[in-house]
């Protein structure tokens, strides 16, 4: 699946004609001996290829990637305790709180050249005709952090987030009771309930939502956070109380078999990718607009 979540924002604007080159002026680059983290962006095309953006239509595809040095904490600790005791040591005295800070800048430039960089790429897509961004994170850090680079990329980016406030799980606790969720929507086997009385939380996976079991919950005060649902028989996901789609998973496969097997590799994956990017951009088309109706 090319999206396996899916964070949901109002998109009114078209993207500038020459998108390409903005998100080139800000290319990924590896962070260098001494820097932590590294952000630019990165074709979302196979290999081969080198575009930084890839158009199916009005909709455009794209793809950031955050890389981070990751330092053991246990290995951060043990190197200020080392600087700590021997300040101690030369000077006959514990060091300050705000020496302890010097200590701690100094013991991450000691260690970021010998630190082991991790990576993770994110996937988005502008559709200016459905009045959508989707961003392939469910995390609300992770997702303010890719729309502060790309509005710094853009020159400015107006967007507003799906949100429904506290309402989202007053929804579905209702679409739960009366088994009856939106038009479009069909009520999966996972739910997660909530007890504001003493904050107890329930995880029922793979069971029957109507059953008299969750009924008997939700009677004695539970609250509904999260909800599998599916939609139009073809996409099935988790909706949490952000209004975030997470464990996307689609139904109709993407069937390629009228491709020449001649054709090189990498243009066949090349085909593959318009091929999801095509089915699940019009899948959160179709949705978004539903999705908006019930939760408003």
């Amino acid at each position: 699946m090319l999206f396996s979540n899916a964070t949901l924002l109002s998109f009114q604007d078209s993207l500038p004609e020459n998108f390409n080159e903005l998100l080139a002026e800000q290319a990924f680059e590896p962070c260098n001996a001494f820097s932590q983290h590294s952000f630019g962006w990165v074709t979302p095309m196979p290999e081969g290829f080198s575009d930084l953006s890839r158009s199916f239509g009005n909709r455009t595809l794209f793809c950031g990637r955050r890389e981070e040095k990751v330092i053991p904490a246990s290995a951060l600790q043990s190197l200020i305790l080392e600087k700590a005791k021997h300040w101690e040591s030369l000077e006959g005295e514990k060091p300050s709180g705000k020496q302890r800070l010097q200590f701690k800048e100094a013991a991450l430039t000691e260690l970021l050249p010998r630190a082991l960089c991790k990576s993770k790429n994110i996937l988005a897509y502008a559709d200016p005709t459905a009045k959508l961004l989707v961003i392939n994170s469910r995390s609300a850090n992770e997702v303010e952090s890719f729309l502060n680079y790309l509005r710094t990329s853009l020159g400015s980016l107006a967007v507003k987030r799906l949100d429904a406030g506290t309402a989202s799980t007053q929804h579905f606790t209702q679409w739960l009771r009366r088994d009856q969720p939106p038009e479009g929507f069909a009520l999966g086997d996972a739910c997660d309930l909530f007890d504001p009385e003493d904050s107890a939380s329930i995880n029922c996976r793979r069971v029957s939502l109507r059953s008299p079991e969750i009924l008997a919950h939700l009677d004695q005060g539970r609250i509904c956070t999260r909800l599998r649902l599916s939609f139009e028989d073809n996409l099935s996901f988790t909706l949490d109380k952000d209004l975030v789609l997470q464990q996307i998973k689609s139904e109709t496969h993407v069937d390629l078999v009228d491709i020449d097997d001649s054709i090189e590799p990498e243009v066949k994956a090349l085909a593959e990718l318009d091929a999801q990017f095509s089915l699940f951009s019009q899948e959160m088309a179709q949705l978004y607009p539903k999705l908006v109706k019930a939760v408003s």
